[in-house]
């Protein structure tokens, strides 16, 4: 991975995860004794950021540094399902992690389900050519 390249994944997940937490560049630059010319700037990989910056931008965000590098977690492409997600996580962000490890589970359970149900339907409909 070239440097362009880690500066515009970095930044893509540092909005991703900007707005998965309900945070405006306004406010994230504010909070940060930043312009939002320079948020936007590291948002786009046009600005590499300093190890401090990105601590601040994780406190801020209430995550661990860490997290802004696990690029292995690919965005929907698709707006609707952005926002959707987005609504989902703000409604979480008011409940105690008992709960959000309630929650998790859950969705693990429904992924499991649609997809077993996916792969079902995929060999039954194989399993048709094949006749």
């Amino acid at each position: 991975m070239t440097d362009d390249t880690f500066a515009i994944e970095l930044g893509a997940r540092i909005r991703e995860l900007r707005k998965i937490k309900g945070v405006s560049q306004l406010e994230l630059a504010y909070d940060m004794d930043m312009s939002m010319n320079t948020i936007s700037g590291i948002e786009l990989g046009k600005i590499s950021p300093k190890i401090e910056t990105l601590n601040k931008i994780a406190t801020k965000l209430e995550i661990d540094i860490g997290d802004l590098f696990d690029f292995s977690v690919q965005p929907s492409k698709d707006k609707l399902v952005r926002k959707k997600v987005e609504e989902i996580s703000r409604k979480l962000m008011t409940h105690n992690k008992e709960f959000i490890d309630v929650v998790e589970d859950s969705i693990d359970n429904l992924i499991s389900v649609y997809q077993l149900g996916k792969d079902n339907a995929k060999n039954k409909r194989l399993s048709n050519h094949r006749i």
